[in-house]
């Protein structure tokens, strides 16, 4: 089957061109797969005004925007607007996905009070992350696609109370960090830690309450390897908790979070550069019988996005060997000031 030749009459998925079926099929069992030709057929055909056809065709909306950044794509933005670089740490399966789909779900349906949807780079890429967990999608149950590529970011411009930011969060597979705690020396070669402002470090919660000790091996050395590396110079970790919608059992919850704060306070411990977590808790998912979609996701955003104090002044040390008198001045001032 040459996939060239073939695309998707599915609103919003590139399908065989992409290499990403939003039905999650095979491209041979997927019944939206349909022969480029077939369509280019059709719009040659001249449409009859007022039809039903040609008034559907008006009323789409074409959505600006690709699938994701590459590395140089992203430092290129950065370079021209400045921005926070999220750099996201976890194992599969943990959440990172359904993290950035959430948040990029309730900004853009205007579910957070404080902070509103100013744009994207990464449009499309974040609308297929989604569609699954969409009613659209027919499935009995919210899915999301796993990462298949290598590093790769997504970029929101978000409005908040002082001004617009753009936030650029990085998508790595899980597997690649699995692979690396066998290798430490491999985190040298994450970039996107050394761009990061903000790293999340994430813990599966419904796992750290079934098979604690492993769980907790795991964050320790992902920790102690950034650490290692200097990936924690000068940036806000964050430890944080997701899928607390599987806590149903009485007191799970409680537990969890328990367990979290002593992994925060181990870590902590244990860090040589004074590095301090900051623990926060999401359920990206509504927990069952409620449609609490996305719980603790905004208050992280609001941990993430909080102006940070400026850096206080101090004047240097050094003089010329032949002092202007401004220099003469600065000296005066060192001294008042030391």
């Amino acid at each position: 089957m040459d996939l060239r030749a073939f695309t998707c009459s599915q609103n919003g998925c590139d399908g065989p061109r992409s290499g990403i079926c939003i039905n999650t099929l095979p491209f041979d069992e997927c019944p939206d797969v349909i022969r480029a030709e077939d369509v280019e057929d059709e719009e040659a055909q001249p449409e009859q005004a007022g039809s039903a056809d040609h008034q559907a065709e008006m009323d789409m909306v074409v959505t600006p925007g690709g699938r994701s950044l590459t590395a140089e794509r992203c430092d290129a933005l950065l370079r021209e607007r400045g921005g926070v670089v999220i750099g996201i740490v976890a194992g599969p399966a943990v959440g990172k996905t359904t993290l950035i789909g959430t948040i990029y779900e309730l900004i853009h349906r205007a579910r957070m009070k404080d902070f509103g949807f100013a744009g994207s780079e990464t449009l499309r890429g974040y609308e297929e992350r989604t569609f699954l967990a969409r009613m659209a999608s027919k499935k009995t149950k919210p899915d999301t696609p796993r990462t298949r590529h290598e590093l790769t970011f997504t970029h929101l411009r978000i409005a908040t109370g002082h001004g617009k930011t753009d936030v650029f969060f990085a998508d790595r597979p899980g597997e690649n960090f699995d692979v690396a705690l066998g290798q430490t020396k491999d985190f040298a070669t994450f970039t996107e830690l050394a761009r990061s402002t903000v790293i999340l470090l994430m813990v599966d919660l419904k796992e750290l309450m079934e098979k604690p000790q492993p769980i907790m091996s795991s964050i320790r050395r992902l920790f102690m390897a950034m650490e290692q590396h200097g990936s924690l110079a000068n940036k806000r970790l964050f430890l944080l908790g997701t899928k607390a919608d599987l806590l149903t059992a009485d007191g799970q919850r409680d537990a969890a979070v328990l367990r979290l704060e002593q992994m925060r306070s181990d870590l902590e411990t244990r860090s040589s550069t004074g590095a301090k977590p900051i623990t926060v808790v999401v359920s990206s998912r509504a927990p069952k019988g409620t449609n609490r979609v996305g719980e603790g996701v905004e208050q992280l955003l609001s941990e993430i996005l909080q102006p940070l104090p400026p850096s206080p002044f101090t004047l240097g040390s050094t003089s010329p060997s032949t002092p202007t008198a401004l220099d003469s001045l600065m000296v005066a001032m060192r001294r008042k000031h030391s």
